[in-house]
């Protein structure tokens, strides 16, 4: 272990800006001038998710590379461009970088326009934590490393109905998003066809910042939950203003604030302005695990950044491990042979596991669920398919 960490520890995330104050490119050493060359693409501001991904590709160098070859990891993060930029990012890993497979994006309404153009050049894309079903939909060569919002929908609203006794909620959406409004729909749906009543529906703009007309819409619903489909810089607000109006249910206890695995991300639980605690989301795996890959890479992550891996970074490591395996198993760098083998992979054991694929390239895995409290989340559950 510590000749891994040794060596792993000098791969650090080289940034190098290209063209975009708000793009930036990541590089892994090169050890040798010929290397096989992995693209990365990560959206919005989950940074780290690169440090999983590279564990991944210094594990396989330290092995003696991929069919013999040292792997280059190549990512862009691309931070707050919209998706059109993150397909131009994709068409020139791929044209001019000449990658063999494409890692990412993690936003469902990124991915959903990067899969076309992997699928048009025939390159094995796994996206990382795009959850939304139809991440899938350009074909063949498109992939999923994390469980789907329809599976994860239906897990939190199994969840607040079954185990926190919820039987109304409200729900509130950020307009125009693929993985927001999909998560959103999902959940209602499910808590609705086991018994559970939607008392209100509400909607806002990405940019909102004052959530007081929504708020009271809903307060006025008195639900014993509210599921909240948004990202965390959003999410933190709507907490702190629907406590600010003292949002209860019927009986006048506090309503429970519910999430999904965007809420995974301590710019939410680790906001002090955030009023979070108590609540509950669905997440893609606890650092807490005694699995025992798991857990050997949750602490070789925590020796090398001093910092918890969020499901992310794990899922982030899952899928260029899951790309090796499927190379390794092929025995050859032929997209077609290795789109074959990514979709009869079993029994794959990582950050997370997954027993196989369906026909439509979506992944057979456990979630689980977290809740809040001291203003740190806690694993509470696991929820296996």
């Amino acid at each position: 272990m510590q000749k891994f960490l040794a060596l792993i520890s000098f791969s650090v995330l080289l940034a190098i800006s290209i063209g975009c104050d708000r793009i930036e490119k990541i590089v892994t050493p090169q050890q040798q001038e010929e290397t096989l060359k992995i693209g990365f693409i990560v959206a919005g501001e989950r940074v780290t998710y690169p440090n999983g991904a590279e564990m991944a590709v210094t594990e396989i160098n330290q092995r003696g590379g991929l069919l013999g070859t040292p792997v280059e990891l190549i990512g862009h993060i691309n931070k707050d461009a919209g998706p059109e930029v993150s397909a131009q990012i994709a068409e020139t890993l791929i044209v001019e970088d000449e990658i063999i497979a494409l890692i990412g994006p993690n936003r469902s309404s990124h991915a959903v326009v990067v899969g076309p153009i992997a699928q048009q050049h025939g390159i094995p894309m796994i996206t990382t934590t795009a959850t939304n079903p139809n991440v899938t939909s350009a074909g063949n060569f498109v992939f999923m490393a994390s469980f789907t919002d329809s599976f994860q929908g239906a897990v939190m609203a199994q969840f607040a109905k079954s185990d926190l006794n919820i039987s109304t909620a409200a729900v509130i959406t950020q307009k125009g998003d693929l993985y927001t409004e999909g998560i959103s729909e999902f959940f209602a749906r499910n808590f609705s066809e086991i018994g559970g009543e939607i008392v209100a529906n509400e909607t806002y703009e990405g940019d909102t910042s004052d959530f007081t007309t929504q708020l009271t819409k809903i307060a006025a619903a008195k639900p014993d939950a509210l599921f909240i489909a948004g990202f965390v810089q959003a999410t933190s607000l709507i907490t702190q203003q629907a406590r600010a109006i003292s949002l209860r249910n019927a009986d006048g206890e506090p309503t429970v604030f519910l999430g999904a695995d965007a809420w995974d991300s301590e710019l939410l639980y680790g906001n002090p302005d955030a009023e979070v605690e108590g609540s509950f989301f669905s997440g893609h795996f606890s650092p807490e695990t005694d699995a025992p890959t798991a857990r050997a890479f949750v602490d070789a992550y925590k020796s090398i950044y001093d910092v918890t891996p969020t499901g992310g970074v794990g899922v982030s490591y899952d899928a260029v491990k899951l790309l090796f395996e499927a190379v390794e198993r092929a025995g050859s760098l032929d997209p077609e042979k290795i789109r074959d083998q990514l979709a009869t992979t079993e029994n794959y054991i990582g950050a997370t596991t997954i027993a196989s694929y369906d026909a439509n390239r979506h992944p057979t895995k456990s979630a689980v669920i977290f809740t809040i409290k001291d203003g740190q989340k806690q694993f509470f559950k696991q929820i296996d398919p």
